[in-house]
C-alpha cells in the first residue's frame, strides 16, 4: 500500500506554474470589475471610453494591488519597503495607462471596433504588461 500517490501530469504542471495561474485567476476577477465599471461608466456618460477607461483602471487595479501582494507573497513589513512597493506599483500603473489608452484608441478608432470589444482586446494586451511589471519591479521576493 502506497503512502503517497503520484501526482498527475495536470498536478505538475499546477506546480510548476502556480503563481502564473493564480495570477490569472485574479486577473480575471479584477478584469470583470474593470469591464462592468467600464460598461456603466461608459453608458452613463454617453461612449467617453477614455474617461470610463480611466475610472475602471483605477478601480480594478487598486483591488488587484491588494490581492497581488498577497499572490506574490510579497507584503513588506517596514514602512519605507511598504511605500516603496505602492510607489511602484502606482508608477507602473501611470506607465500602463496611456499604454492601454492608445491601445483602446487605435482599437476603436483605426479598426471600428465597439468600446466594450476592444477594451477586452486592450485588456489581453495589458494583462501580459501588467504580469512581467508586477512581477518583476513591485513584487520582488523579499530578502531574509
Amino acid at each position: 500500500m502506497k503512502l503517497f500517490r503520484r501526482k498527475s501530469k495536470l498536478e505538475k504542471i499546477y506546480d510548476k506554474n502556480k503563481e502564473f495561474i493564480n495570477y490569472c485567476l485574479v486577473s480575471a476577477v479584477c478584469t470583470g470589475i474593470l469591464y462592468i465599471v467600464f460598461f456603466l461608466v461608459d453608458l452613463i456618460t454617453k461612449g467617453n471610453y477614455l474617461l470610463a477607461n480611466f475610472i475602471s483602471y483605477v478601480v480594478s487595479f487598486t483591488i488587484l494591488f491588494f490581492w497581488d501582494q498577497k499572490l506574490f507573497k510579497s507584503k513588506p513589513r517596514k514602512k519605507k519597503d511598504k511605500i516603496a512597493q505602492v510607489t511602484s506599483f502606482i508608477i507602473i500603473r501611470v506607465i500602463g495607462f496611456p499604454l492601454d489608452s492608445l491601445v483602446l484608441h487605435i482599437l476603436i478608432i483605426n479598426f471600428g471596433m465597439e468600446n466594450m470589444l476592444a477594451k477586452i482586446f486592450g485588456s489581453l494586451i495589458m494583462f501580459i504588461y501588467n504580469y512581467l511589471t508586477n512581477k518583476l519591479f513591485v513584487f520582488k521576493k523579499a530578502k531574509l
